[in-house]
């Protein structure tokens, strides 16, 4: 249900990037302390005291491990029963852990009071989130509709019990949302069904690839906050330029677009698993357009990301069900990057395990540190695609809650009808979702933001703010146990609009974002 706020008639279109850009140059200074409650002595503290437990790790790398025999998960392995190597050098496996499915009786908690959240549930901790993505940008209708019919088979009798899926599809205006997580097969279902495939896109090859580059990074860029591994399910279509780190081009136009997808892919730790629609050589529309290399691509796609090869499996469900199955039993390795090792760009992975004949799924490398800060524009930039997309971007876990209007002064106030209304809302965010970095003079860097669009994509409100300081430790120890709290508020006239927040944390240069409806009366 819409939350309702009781007590212009708007502009022409306003672009969403010109209007952040402006915004962004207005915020000259950090909010105001009567603006930030619970925050409101950060940027006038400062002891530095507090360094160590609030301190980021970012030269630890986890790496998932899937270790099968026969088809059946091989539990019950220690850490010496696996040797990891970084760029050909073995490394001291310095974290351990084995993820094991959990019971089917026990489903994922909701998060409840808290509002509206980037993240489905509360034990984010314990989920094994599945993604499922079908292709409409590469394929054509009879491909559409056979991956259509397969996922709508698979969710109706082979879905684990509780087992949180998302459905998203690919298409010429960008990646949209068909199904937020849900455990009920039966609103997953229905939802997919519901959704029109649409008319073939007619789109320059190059586009076409750019635009599924741009979209699984995003969606990777989306779920990457969720802890563990996560499988995506990815019916797909022509799409010969996934190519592996090794064989991108530097000369290639989507060099860029690629290099920063497979970043985005391996930090989200996602793996994933292709499904190539129907036949090809059956298919004319496409022949002659690589059909080979698509395949190839798709089969280095799986193995690059720990995935598996779908493709080559005449038993798909089966096939789909592994692809869950993986994301709930696993081994997570962690190893530290040596001090004196610290040059950013691609690494080399290899794990191996002491089992003869046992099928080991790892991703085969990542991209370490960053070659360079990102500039105001970038940073803008993915402020923007971040608000402007369709999915809950999770790598800054907040919680977004609408406050109840100020009452009126009396009883027998006019209702002041086509006026603005002032709605005001709550904004948490636990301290363990941003990075505290004790050698920046502002330890804590977060961008706060928001916008309100009509439902033909009209701005009605925004803002966007720093807030930035040094928290002396009874603050730090105060965010710890209930977060940051800002309360925060929008000039609204009446009208219906998706709400749109957003958290960037510019010490790790990650984003999170919370879309919701809102009805203004």
């Amino acid at each position: 249900m819409r939350p309702r706020i009781g007590i212009i008639h708007l502009g022409p279109v306003v672009l969403l990037l010109v209007s952040l850009v402006v915004l962004a140059q207005q915020a000259s200074s950090p909010q105001k302390p009567e603006d930030v409650p619970n925050a409101t002595n950060m940027s006038d503290s400062v002891d530095r005291s507090v360094t160590s437990t609030f301190k980021s790790r970012a030269d630890l790398v986890l790496v998932p491990v899937v270790v099968r025999e026969k088809g059946r998960h091989i539990a019950g392995l220690t850490k010496d029963a696996f040797r990891l190597e970084e760029n050909g050098k073995e490394q001291d496996i310095s974290s351990f852990e084995e993820v094991q499915a959990p019971p089917d009786g026990v489903p994922p908690s909701p998060v409840i009071g808290r509002g509206y959240s980037n993240l489905p549930f509360d034990n984010t901790q314990q989920l094994r989130l599945t993604i499922i993505v079908l292709d409409l940008l590469n394929t054509t209708p009879l491909q559409r509709k056979d991956g259509k019919d397969q996922i709508v088979k698979f969710l109706s009798n082979g879905l684990a019990r509780n087992q949180p899926v998302s459905l998203l599809c690919l298409t010429g205006k960008g990646v949209q949302l068909v199904q937020p997580f849900s455990t009920d097969a039966g609103v997953l279902t229905e939802a997919l069904k519901k959704y029109p495939l649409g008319a073939e896109t007619i789109m320059g090859l190059r586009n076409a690839s750019e635009g599924t580059l741009r979209q699984l990074q995003e969606i990777a860029q989306a779920y990457g906050g969720v802890p563990g591994r996560k499988t995506m399910i990815l019916a797909a279509g022509n799409v010969p330029e996934l190519v592996p780190e090794h064989g991108v081009f530097d000369s290639s136009v989507l060099a860029s677009d690629i290099r920063d997808m497979w970043k985005s892919l391996m930090d989200a730790n996602i793996s994933v698993y292709p499904i190539q629609l129907l036949n090809w050589s059956n298919d004319p529309v496409f022949r002659g357009r690589g059909v080979h290399s698509s395949e190839v691509s798709l089969r280095e796609f799986a193995d690059a990301t720990g995935g598996n090869r779908c493709i080559e499996t005449n038993q798909m469900l089966r096939c789909m069900a592994e692809a869950v199955e993986d994301s709930r039993s696993y081994y997570m390795l962690g190893f530290s990057v040596r001090p004196d090792d610290r040059k950013p760009g691609w690494r080399d992975l290899k794990v191996k395990v002491s089992i003869d004949h046992a099928d080991i799924r790892a991703r085969n490398g990542f991209y370490y540190g960053n070659p360079e800060s990102p500039s105001p524009k970038s940073v803008r930039d993915t402020e923007v695609n971040a608000l402007a997309s369709a999915l809950a971007y999770g790598a800054v876990p907040m919680f977004v809650r609408v406050l109840p209007p100020t009452p009126a002064p009396s009883a027998d106030s006019a209702p002041n009808h086509g006026k603005k209304t002032t709605v005001e809302f709550l904004v948490t965010i636990p301290l363990n979702s941003i990075r505290i970095d004790r050698s920046s003079a502002s330890p804590v860097d977060l961008e706060i933001g928001a916008i309100a669009l009509t439902r033909d994509m009209r701005e009605a409100g925004e803002f966007l703010h720093p807030l930035r300081g040094n928290p002396k430790p009874e603050v730090l120890q105060q965010f710890a146990r209930d977060g940051i709290k800002l309360r925060e508020k929008l000039e609204l006239p009446p009208g219906t609009y998706d709400v749109r927040f957003m958290a960037h944390d510019l010490s790790s240069n990650q984003i999170g974002t919370v879309v919701f409806p809102l009805e203004v009366k």
